[in-house]
């Protein structure tokens, strides 16, 4: 069972879907960065990618998001989301996408789906995409710096891995990103600045010329 940890539904518990590969962060980690994020929260658009058993986007949920965007591709892992967010009555202002989650990037362009530009992104993918490294961790984190570079003007993005993992090179694609660990996990969380777009564009004709 989950608790939500703050917000309207403080205390309610949920049940975990049964797929192995479902890993929800522990209950200390969410209320830690639930309380970074107070400021934020409140009628955010949220995007829960590798939404497992969704608790985060409920979390946001609870603590008044205006809506959340939960991604998730396995069956029964949805169907509890989608479950738990009725029991809190919270299914009015979630929707899930049972898609890849490495299409959001062309969907989000290309407006398919209406998908709204997200204010807060979480993303927790497998361990393994990190921990195996190689061309699947490349492209996770790949996938990860593209969505964060959507987000609204001031929006953050926070991902979960295994402790301590992300390299040099990998933080400096995100100039800013915070860590803090959590047992052996880390929370790694970027705040877009106001000027991200006009760096962007500079850097891009940096490397042109």
């Amino acid at each position: 069972m989950l608790r939500i940890t703050g917000g309207e539904h403080c205390g309610r518990k949920l049940r975990v879907p049964a797929v192995a590969a479902t890993r929800p962060l522990v209950e200390r980690a969410r209320e830690g960065v639930m309380n970074h994020l107070r400021a934020e929260v409140p009628g955010a658009v949220v995007w829960d990618v590798y939404a497992g058993s969704g608790i985060l986007g409920l979390e946001a949920l609870s603590r008044g998001a205006a809506e959340v965007i939960a991604v998730e591709r396995h069956p029964r892992a949805g169907q509890q989301l989608i479950d738990n967010a009725k029991l809190l009555r919270l299914d009015s202002r979630l929707r899930l996408l049972k898609v890849d989650v490495h299409r959001l990037p062309e969907m989000f362009e290309a407006q398919s789906t209406a998908l709204p530009r997200p204010d807060l992104i979480f993303f927790d993918p497998p361990y393994a995409d990190f921990r195996d490294g190689g061309p699947g961790r490349k492209k996770v984190w790949g996938l990860f710096c593209a969505l964060a570079a959507m987000l609204s003007e001031d929006g953050v993005a926070v991902v979960h891995t295994p402790k301590g993992i992300l390299d040099p090179g990998e933080r400096e694609a995100l100039p800013g990103i915070e860590q803090r660990d959590y047992g052996s996990t880390s929370l790694y969380w970027w705040h877009r600045p106001a000027n991200w777009q006009a760096v962007q564009d500079e850097s891009g004709s940096a490397q042109e010329e």
